[in-house]
């Protein structure tokens, strides 16, 4: 399979222009939804501009904080920038997963409890369904994408390349099955439907 590169990244936003008025849509895109899963492609995912990150005028020097930072916003429930994918879910696991090269996880379901698959380095593929019989969805994994998988999804990740690892971080949250986003932050692109083929490659 073709190496695939590390994708563009928009430029990032100032702090000034990204919080103004009352809402803030942490998106660049609409979300990329099939069935169970939701994808952020690393260009999708603004980047925001701080000056300095988690400010703290109120402190002595030099604890006020200084220089720059950007901020990838990659799922938010905070006041502001909520996009409703996360609300009432609960920390269970935070994992720094490596797979080496050509490996890769079981395809399974994990009831109750949501992933989150953050692409630190290397390339790979996230393969899912919503039923045991249903057609397999392969999506490719590139450096900082972001993908929000429901417990009730078949998935596995797998490592395509030969030569170098994949890694990821990967969040488990308890929380219920179905993703229902803030209607503001994203719409859905496309539903999964009945597909005639066992394997459908969905072209990014």
């Amino acid at each position: 399979m073709e190496t695939l590169e590390t994708p563009w990244e928009p430029e990032p936003l100032d702090a000034e222009t990204f919080h103004q008025g009352t809402w803030a849509n942490i998106n660049r895109a609409p979300y990329d939804r099939i069935s169970g899963v939701i994808y952020k492609h690393a260009p999708h995912i603004k980047r925001v501009r701080y000056r300095p990150a988690e400010a703290a005028p109120e402190m002595p020097a030099p604890w006020q904080g200084s220089g720059e930072a950007v901020v990838r916003w990659l799922f938010s429930e905070l006041p502001g920038t909520e996009e409703g994918l996360l609300r009432n879910a609960t920390f269970a696991f935070l994992h720094d997963l490596t797979l080496a090269p050509a490996a890769a996880t079981g395809q399974k379901t994990h009831p109750g409890l949501l992933h989150i698959y953050y692409v630190v380095s290397g390339t790979g593929m996230l393969y899912h369904r919503p039923t045991d019989g249903s057609p397999v969805i392969a999506r490719p994994l590139r450096p900082g994408d972001a993908v929000l998988v429901c417990g009730d999804e078949y998935h596995s990740v797998a490592n395509t390349t030969e030569t170098a690892a994949l890694r990821l971080i990967v969040l488990g949250l308890y929380g219920r099955s179905g993703i229902s986003p803030n209607p503001e932050a994203g719409i859905s692109l496309d539903e999964h439907g009945e597909e005639s083929s066992s394997l459908q490659q969905v072209e990014e």
